[in-house]
């Protein structure tokens, strides 16, 4: 007997990028901490620059640990000498009810309806998109994060911006979560955001 896998989401991501299991913490500290040294330099005086960094993806990846996230993508640099600290996870599908039929507009408007029964939050900033296969919905905040340095507490902004991709074929939603310290540029970033979903795809399902 065969059954269909599940569909996956593919990324054509610009730069350098390292793939993780957000459940090996140890292992995704690591790498906050070597790229935030790559992106801020090694100079003693840097010091309070790189643990604003690597706070910020720690934070992404502690979220992604308590969301049961699947994959963590950590960005090293976008182009080479631009580094750019921004993390993504994506996260296993759920069901979608009452739908239909699966088509993604079918399926988005369900989902849409029911977000002012849940818990998610944001609901002001929806913004429709699309990606290939995929109907999406963005929602998005910016929000102070208090670091301490040198015993004193210091306020850094973060962006973080949730995506709700409709799965082809399926009655259900997969969240992509995006994330980076970099919440005084937000526009800026959203811009960035949405041209890396504008860019993804959803691989065949196959036999199996």
């Amino acid at each position: 007997m065969t059954t269909a896998a599940a569909p996956s989401l593919r990324f054509r991501l610009p730069g350098s990028w390292v793939a993780l299991d957000p459940r090996d913490a140890d292992t995704a500290h690591a790498h906050s901490a070597r790229i935030a040294r790559e992106i801020i330099g090694p100079a003693d005086d840097a010091a309070a620059l790189r643990r604003r960094v690597q706070s910020g993806l720690d934070d992404a990846s502690a979220a992604a640990r308590e969301a049961s996230a699947h994959l963590l993508l950590m960005c090293r640099e976008i182009a080479p000498g631009v580094p750019t600290p921004v993390a993504i996870s994506v996260h296993t599908p759920v069901e979608v009810t009452p739908t239909v039929g699966t088509a993604p507009e079918a399926v988005m408007r369900a989902f849409t309806a029911s977000l002012p029964h849940t818990a998610e939050r944001d609901l002001e900033t929806a913004t429709r998109t699309d990606a290939a296969g995929s109907a999406v919905l963005r929602l998005h905040s910016v929000t102070a994060q208090l670091i301490e340095e040198d015993g004193s507490t210091v306020t850094q902004n973060r962006l973080v911006a949730r995506y709700w991709y409709t799965v082809p074929g399926r009655k259900q939603v997969a969240l992509v979560n995006m994330t980076t310290p970099l919440g005084d540029i937000p526009h800026a970033m959203l811009r960035f955001f949405d041209a890396i979903v504008a860019a993804s795809s959803w691989s065949e399902p196959v036999s199996g």
